[in-house]
């Protein structure tokens, strides 16, 4: 390890103090550049969290140039300090850390790394978002900042996900097996009881190709390897069927797997977007991801009913 880099894995702590803070406003006021010292909100993860995709939301975007900027290569306008600072611990897995941003409009992505190495990107993967898979990333601090093509700030969303080393092993040496949805993860989990409804935002999508036919189910398109939710459910004596619907700006699908590891699926219920209505739905766990058709993620809200259907208006002379 590098004298650089134990300087920055231990220069938060050492640099405490309301002295030093109010000295280092009156340096960000007057710096053009990105500056790591600042620090941003502070997060921890590891190898083994990231492998389920983690979303942290933002406002993208800042009053720097990075244009102006001569010590870092980028485009685009950031804040002077990190939108995040994220303590990584790699687990001795080796696997690759991917960073990239889901928002609607024109972000660019720069990271600092834990050795102190800048790495830039503006569109990847045939959109204008950006995104930046690091190898066999080290454990260590991550500077990170989601700017702007243009000048306006906007919503998004950073989202830091681990994956196999290139080389196809899962970090311990062995050949990787296919990637599968796994109801075992666990997701955010929602609680319901007969005649409730709940209603969810989720990013639709994810890294896991069900076009392979490699998990050995009736499903296809793109789902994360862990369930979005956990439903728990309690009928409570209600007759009313179970209906999970999704509305999303793309395409989307649902996969659900019941409390007796049965797995539902629907595509295309209603112009793209998914349905399934589950009769005599028993109390327990259902595993429910919402997926898409294609590779790209999406903006999507779930609503999970067990309410009766209100009673059909009479019809005039009838």
């Amino acid at each position: 390890m590098s004298l650089y880099q134990n300087f920055k894995q231990g220069f938060l702590i050492a640099a405490a103090g309301a002295a030093f803070s109010t000295a280092m406003a009156g340096a960000a006021a007057a710096q053009q550049c990105p500056d790591w010292q600042l620090g941003g909100i502070p997060i921890t993860t590891d190898a083994e969290t990231a492998w389920v995709p983690q979303q942290y939301p933002l406002f993208a975007g800042g009053g720097l140039d990075l244009n102006a900027c001569g010590t870092v290569q980028g485009v685009g306008r950031v804040t002077p300090a990190p939108n995040f600072t994220i303590q990584y611990d790699a687990m001795t897995f080796g696997r690759d850390l991917e960073f990239r941003v889901e928002t609607e409009c024109d972000t660019t992505l720069l990271i600092n790394d834990s050795t102190g190495q800048w790495h830039f990107n503006d569109d990847a993967n045939g959109t204008l978002q950006p995104a930046m898979r690091l190898p066999a990333a080290a454990s260590g601090q991550y500077d990170v900042w989601v700017g702007t093509f243009g000048s306006q700030s906007c919503q998004a969303t950073l989202v830091v996900e681990s994956f196999p080393p290139a080389g196809g092993s899962t970090g311990g040496g062995t050949p990787a097996a296919p990637t599968c949805p796994e109801w075992s993860l666990g997701g955010a989990e929602v609680r319901l009881n007969g005649g409730g409804t709940e209603t969810r935002q989720v990013v639709a999508g994810g890294s896991v190709n069900l076009f392979d036919d490699q998990c050995g189910m009736q499903a296809h398109g793109y789902v994360a390897q862990a369930p979005d939710f956990s439903l728990y459910y309690d009928p409570a004596g209600s007759t009313a069927p179970l209906n999970i619907s999704v509305q999303g700006q793309c395409d989307t699908l649902l996969l659900v797997n019941d409390p007796t590891t049965a797995w539902l699926f629907n595509d295309d219920a209603t112009d793209l977007q998914p349905a399934l209505e589950i009769a005599d739905a028993q109390a327990g766990r259902y595993d429910i991801w919402v997926g898409t058709f294609g590779a790209n993620t999406c903006q999507s809200s779930i609503t999970i009913s067990a309410a009766p259907q209100a009673p059909a208006a009479p019809s005039n002379g009838k």
